[in-house]
């Protein structure tokens, strides 16, 4: 009985501290786990809607397709700002921080001025290569913070050093600026607002609150000490706040939002008039722009509906409320239904309490958040009921689960779930052999990575190589990948083995355009963080291979081997040739079940081989691509035909319309023969590269 007492109270107290301290690798299951309310509110038909009041008006795919790419002429701008002028406030999650020209220039402040109702944002930097411009700085005091009440000598605040602000001539007409920073949590997704930063003594506002306060004509008050912000307060209300510095974003459904077309006010479709009153805030939501945050309910969500989020949330006192004291409470309950359990000797009885507490709890959670929007922690007090439930229930339990663990996460990193799933539960399996079956192979490899490796000091480059792999090897396992190695920069991995997977051709496939998006999706952050852009090829072949665990006795890795290994990785090579990112095999493209965009590309003996192979280019499915893919192959069969001439002319004609790279190789190919005519045409290119 001391045994046990003195087990739920080690159990209880570590779990409290745990839930104190927060460290890294559980908060990242935490948070997974708390978003899941999110979900569970909105089919209960209980998430709030945003206030009426709010209204985004986008730079969305529409307006980019019609005006073209971003960023536009600010006379374009100037446009779109007095289409705002009947709005009550118009927020930019816009920094206009280099000059255009200066007629161009001069209408956008103009518009400013005239509208009279503009809050223009800007950056906070935590390094930056230029200095300030003066004019801008003095500008930026106009917008500090001064409602505030200082309770310490120390602020509990962020102090960031440097600013990217707007031009003079913008902020000289604006209203106020805010800041558009954001910062997400461990595991990099975006769940609070930042309420205040300080920068050079002054104390500077977020965009939305920036924008609330001219919509409202009123203002806010802060209590600051050591800790942060200790009370905030708007007309009358108390803003709740999160960890000293943060709100809480209470997500709503983003379908409910108002979201206008820029495009749309700026050709008069839309009437200026539907925006009186309005607060407007105006931000990318267009992806290729790259200004797309992950969230709890979206993993691309842009970045402005974060500042019009959190403005309805004051607006409308949509608060997400907690309790230190309640969560704690809730260890310590959790913690002791194992101990008072225990006391019955039956364990079917046992288990009945276990499974009551592990039904009640979290719909007790979902209920609070979904009814009264009250976060009562999910994972502390689960992470509490299992330790204590392990510490009672004996040493024998707590060492197989231990041991089962730890083979999990010696293997769960490189090798798909059915193949972790065979090792945990055979380990014996783990021994030398092989088999022949067939499989798909994909080869990926960083573009240009031995000049990037010359550039960059080692620990960078690791963590670079980190940041990158992460997330492509998460693709290929969630496609039933295994992840066969990696080689330096280049990732192989295969389908269909240890065990059968269906449609294997398609799950690379779908690998590898999936690779290619969230590497485009994500250069932002290398870009942001190590100050240089990623770029992949991939090669993908299907064909029979030896599989099986390969090495010495001492060590061995799960593998495959053989010509259809080696071709993968000769047509990943070829992506280089041809300026393409992911090239199939005929035998891949014979073994699709979806209905993939592929082009024939051409017909080629790789290195080290005999036999030719004709070869595809995988692409995403949009018009343009199929366009292309038209436009090319009827290139291709004047090439394939001996028509040099006239390839040339229509290879040309592809290059100057899409930027295609292959047409202009084939260009280069066809001034060489019509040069040299080949005394027997069979339209098949040797390849001298690996």
């Amino acid at each position: 009985m001391l045994y046990r007492l003195l087990a739920l109270l080690i159990v209880g107290g570590v779990v409290a501290l745990l839930y104190t301290l927060r460290p890294a690798p559980l908060e990242r299951v935490a948070l997974k786990i708390e978003d899941t309310k999110f979900y569970v509110r909105n089919a209960l038909d209980k998430t709030p809607v945003p206030s009426e009041k709010v209204v985004v008006v986008a730079i969305d795919e529409k307006s980019v397709n019609e005006l073209g790419r971003w960023p536009w002429s600010r006379k374009v701008l100037a446009q779109l700002v007095r289409s705002l002028a009947p709005a009550k406030v118009v927020a930019l999650d816009i920094v206009f921080s280099e000059p255009e020209d200066r007629e161009s220039d001069r209408e956008l402040a103009k518009s400013i001025e005239e509208a009279g109702n503009v809050v223009l944002g800007f950056f906070f930097r935590i390094s930056s290569t230029q200095r300030e411009d003066p004019l801008s700085l003095s500008l930026l005091q106009d917008s500090e913070f001064l409602r505030y009440k200082l309770k310490s000598d120390r602020v509990g605040l962020l102090d960031i050093p440097h600013v990217e602000l707007s031009l003079p001539e913008f902020m000289s007409v604006a209203l106020a600026s805010g800041y558009l920073n954001a910062e997400p949590d461990v595991d990099a997704v975006y769940r609070k607002y930042p309420l205040a930063h300080l920068f050079r003594g002054g104390v500077y506002l977020p965009l939305a609150l920036q924008a609330l306060r001219f919509y409202e004509g009123s203002d806010l008050y802060m209590e600051l000490s050591e800790r942060g912000i200790e009370k905030l307060t708007f007309a009358g209300k108390e803003i709740p706040v999160y960890e000293g510095r943060f709100h809480r974003i209470n997500f709503y459904e983003p379908e409910e939002l108002r979201v206008i077309p820029a495009v749309d006010l700026i050709k008069g479709r839309i009437s200026p008039s539907e925006l009186r009153g309005k607060a407007v805030f105006v931000g990318a939501t267009e992806i290729g722009i790259y200004d797309v945050r992950p969230t709890p309910i979206n993993p691309v969500m842009p970045g402005v509906f974060l500042h019009a989020f959190t403005f309805s949330n004051v607006e409308e006192s949509h608060f997400l409320l907690g309790s230190l004291y309640a969560d704690i409470l809730s260890v310590v309950l959790m913690a002791g239904v194992p101990f008072l359990a225990l006391f019955l000797r039956k364990f079917s009885s046992r288990l009945s309490i276990y499974a009551l507490a592990l039904f009640l709890y979290p719909v007790l959670s979902y209920m609070l958040f979904s009814y009264l929007s009250f976060d009562l922690n999910l994972f502390y007090p689960f992470l509490a009921f299992f330790l204590s439930l392990s510490s009672q229930e004996g040493l024998k339990i707590v060492t197989a689960e231990k041991n089962i663990r730890e083979l999990r996460r010696a293997f769960s990193s490189y090798v798909s779930p059915q193949l972790l799933e065979i090792i945990t539960r055979n380990p014996d399996r783990l021994k030398l052999g092989g088999e022949r079956r067939e499989i798909t192979v994909l080869f990926s490899d960083i573009r240009g990575f031995t000049s990037l490796s010359e550039k960059m000091r080692p620990e960078e480059l690791v963590n670079l190589l980190n940041e990158f792999l992460t997330p492509m090897t998460e693709i290929i396992l969630s496609q039933g990948g295994t992840l066969d190695k990696y080689i330096g920069d280049a990732i192989m991995a295969i389908f269909n083995a240890p065990i059968d997977v269906d449609r294997h051709a398609d799950r690379a496939c779908n690998s590898a355009l999936e690779m290619v998006k969230t590497l485009d999706g994500i250069n932002h952050i290398f870009k942001e963080n190590f100050g240089v852009t990623l770029d992949i090829g991939i090669g993908i072949n299907t064909g029979e291979a030896v599989v099986g665990n390969m090495g010495s006795r001492q060590r061995f890795d799960y593998t495959a081997i053989g010509d259809t290994v080696n071709l993968a990785s000769r047509l990943e090579g070829l992506n280089k040739v041809y300026g393409t990112r992911i090239i199939i095999s005929e035998s891949t493209q014979n073994s699709l079940s979806e209905d993939f965009l592929t082009r024939t590309l051409d017909v080629v003996v790789v290195k080290g081989r005999r036999e030719a192979v004709r070869i595809y280019e995988l692409m995403e499915d949009t018009e343009e691509n199929r366009e292309k893919k038209k436009s090319f192959e009827r290139a291709l069969e004047e090439y394939f035909a001996g028509n040099f001439e006239s390839a040339m002319l229509l290879f040309e004609e592809v290059s100057i319309r899409f930027g295609d790279e292959a047409s202009a190789v084939f260009m280069k190919r066809c001034r060489e023969m019509m040069e040299n005519p080949p005394e027997d045409w069979k339209g098949i290119y040797i390849a001298r590269e690996k």
